[in-house]
């Protein structure tokens, strides 16, 4: 296993990773919008990510190996995964992805 590296280590319950989430200025890290279209950005918005970290409770969360969090949130056709850097006043969306289903993980103990 890298230093580095995106595996989760352990799940998190969805109350307690919105408590890590309270009270803390939500943005969006540029590199989280690198992977769409120009085309895309025009209809997709940085808010439409901030809200869904700040108004909705993710189905699953959990710790990464490299210190972030991935957090899944329900949309219509799947699942959307964030990555979130967090601090102590700012929390970064650093990028996401959709998802068809929930993933399937065995935390090693």
């Amino acid at each position: 296993m890298g230093l580095f590296t995106t595996k989760p280590i352990e799940e998190r319950e969805p109350k307690a990773f919105e408590d890590l989430l309270k009270n803390k200025k939500v943005e969006v890290s540029p590199h989280a919008l690198n992977h769409i279209s120009s085309e895309q950005r025009k209809v997709f918005k940085e808010e439409e990510l901030i809200l869904l970290a700040e108004r909705e409770t993710p189905r699953k969360a959990f710790l990464q190996a490299n210190g972030r969090y991935s957090a899944y949130y329900r949309r219509e056709d799947g699942y959307r995964k964030l990555i979130f850097d967090i601090g102590n006043q700012t929390v970064t969306i650093v990028t996401f992805i959709d998802v068809k289903e929930l993933p399937k993980i065995n935390l090693e103990k």
